[in-house]
């Protein structure tokens, strides 16, 4: 069955046509629809999204990419404090993903302030953006943001509160 697409509830493209950061297509948890799901993928497909970074601690989706003609890269964040390693793990390969046609796609389940903190740190890495000003941006998208996402970046979580203010 052809889906004519729709855009997922809570994406942000931190690099225009190149890396966006998103809830897991087709809602996360409990809410997990696979119509909802088959959508959210066309819709990525239709923007030339051609890999999928899933960082869900179980493999849920996985075989909805691969059916869709996706590439995808599994790096399952099983506990906060492993964090750190996941991101170091993530950015070598978002900065060599990236070079490629296409856009990448990174998720996690429900939350999505692992997700958003490593977008934050790639756009620092290779366009030296302050990651404060990242995760505001994430923010300004609707992907949440939480102490322990700014914390991992080595931001202060106030100093986004007043950005977000400000706009």
């Amino acid at each position: 069955m052809e889906h004519r697409g729709q855009e997922p509830r809570r994406i942000w493209w931190a690099r225009p046509r190149k890396l966006c950061a998103l809830e897991r297509p087709g809602g996360g948890g409990r809410n997990h629809r696979a119509d909802r799901r088959a959508a959210e993928i066309a819709w990525l497909r239709g923007r030339a999204v051609r890999l999928v970074v899933s960082v869900m601690r179980s493999r849920h989706n996985l075989a909805a990419y691969e059916a869709a003609g996706l590439d995808w890269h599994h790096v399952p964040l099983r506990r906060v404090e492993d964090g750190p390693q996941v991101l170091e793990e993530l950015l070598p390969l978002l900065r060599h993903e990236v070079k490629s046609a296409g856009a990448v796609a990174l998720h996690g389940d429900v939350y999505t302030d692992f997700v958003a903190a490593v977008c934050a740190a790639h756009l620092h890495e290779v366009r030296g953006i302050d990651p404060v000003e990242g995760l505001t941006r994430a923010a300004r998208a609707g992907l949440t943001v939480t102490p322990e996402a700014c914390a991992l970046l080595g931001v202060d979580v106030g100093e986004m509160e007043v950005l977000m203010r400000v706009a």
